[in-house]
């Protein structure tokens, strides 16, 4: 046996070891999804797990030898190690718990934070294909300017083949040197075309919020996503747009993925009134309240949400709706109700875990289901994919949002 597999198998030998005795790490930052809240409502708990781990070390051995005997190309060992932890914590059978190896960790450390580089997409695993799903890509970023669209399938990128179970290869490979070019291969599945998209990689620098004055005074505030940068970035157009005594407040979260759990919290606390934005509730039955002081919006909001409104984004929306400070409309949201953190381990890489369920401020869990608007107003899938290049004139939705709030500023 090389020395190198000697090395993996002592370190899975003390990954098992681990397991059985369970040691709790501290979380370092959220998914894209959610972030959970630090503090808790109970101890936790031992968990012992029994696991025949020289039984492991064996059979991990002896597939060695046969391949290393047998196989005709070249095998990576590194790879396969990696690979082998991946599908351990694949066997949650939950497309939100993954592995991170240490690089895809730093990706993500670094997407969160609002500036890596690569093509500026969002993405999701599609659990009915397991196929990786286009959430949106980011404003301006080199897949945005590519053409790639809201609910496109990334099936192959440089060539290769990717799956959801793949997601953090796939990720990587989209990764690179600012300046290369890499071509992802995707599925429309609105006109069942498949298609390359060559993309230049570039820093991204993501601006998550944007805003403007839209007719009759009315102001108007798209977030694209919740990220470390959001909260200020919000808090700059709210403030500029109050300043210029706007009558209302159209707030856009379509096509919004999500984000951190704290930053959507902030955001959300300055527009409802005193009393609870969300609460999570973990697999002990542990409850997580999150609280609102007693500041609040005082002109009209309405919220824009559509079927790609995820996770933060349904905190936000469900918060409003619930505490009734302002109209939700659209179509009915992704409903992603589920909270990950993310465990680092002492190598660099990371597992990233769903530990519970959120709840609306009434109590409502709107996993799998999503929130229904309080007006439903659908529009053309071909508009909802270009949302982000539409004119006033050509957004169905948001002329309905206009159309409201003035009635809603006249009363």
């Amino acid at each position: 046996m090389s020395g190198k597999l000697n090395y993996f198998l002592g370190l899975l030998s003390g990954i098992a070891l681990m397991i059985i005795a369970w040691v709790a790490f501290m979380p370092f930052v959220s998914s894209i999804q959610m972030q959970m809240p630090t503090r808790s409502t109970a101890p936790a708990t031992a968990v012992a797990v029994e696991m025949d781990t020289d039984a492991i070390v064996q059979k991990i051995n002896q597939i060695h030898q046969i391949i290393d005997t047998n196989f005709l190309g070249e095998f990576d060992l590194n790879h396969a190690i990696e690979m082998m932890f991946a599908g351990f914590v694949e066997g949650a059978g939950d497309p939100y718990t993954i592995y991170m190896d240490a690089a895809t960790f730093r990706s993500f450390r670094e997407e969160t934070e609002g500036s890596f580089i690569g093509i500026g997409v969002s993405i999701t695993v599609d659990p009915t294909d397991n196929r990786i799903l286009v959430i949106s890509p980011f404003e301006g970023s080199p897949a945005f300017e590519a053409g790639m669209l809201p609910g496109d399938k990334i099936i192959r990128i440089n060539g290769y083949e990717v799956f959801g179970d793949g997601v953090n290869e796939a990720i990587r490979m989209m990764r690179g040197e600012a300046g290369t070019e890499v071509v992802v291969t995707v599925y429309r599945e609105s006109d069942s075309t498949t298609f390359d998209l060559p993309i230049t990689r570039a820093v991204i620098e993501v601006e998550t919020v944007r805003s403007n004055i839209l007719d009759n005074n009315i102001g108007y505030i798209r977030i694209s996503q919740f990220d470390r940068v959001t909260y200020d970035q919000f808090v700059s157009a709210y403030n500029r747009l109050m300043d210029e005594n706007i009558g209302g407040l159209i707030l856009d979260l379509r096509n919004n993925p999500g984000g951190l759990l704290d930053v959507v919290n902030r955001i959300t606390d300055m527009l409802v009134p005193e009393g609870i934005i969300t609460y999570t509730e973990d697999v002990h039955g542990r409850r997580v309240y999150v609280p609102s002081d007693e500041r609040q919006i005082e002109i009209p909001l309405i919220v824009l949400v559509n079927g790609n409104s995820a996770s933060a984004s349904e905190v936000l929306s469900g918060a409003v709706l619930d505490t009734g400070v302002g109209e939700l409309l659209g179509t009915t949201t992704f409903g992603k109700g589920l909270v990950q953190n993310v465990f680092t381990l002492r190598d660099g890489s990371a597992v990233k875990v769903t530990v519970a369920r959120y709840f609306t401020p009434s109590g409502i869990s709107i996993h799998g289901e999503g929130i229904t608007p309080t007006h439903y107003v659908e529009m053309p899938v071909e508009l909802t994919n270009n949302l982000m290049r539409l004119s006033i004139e050509e957004d169905i939705q948001l002329l309905e949002a206009m159309s409201l709030m003035n009635e809603l500023i006249e009363r």
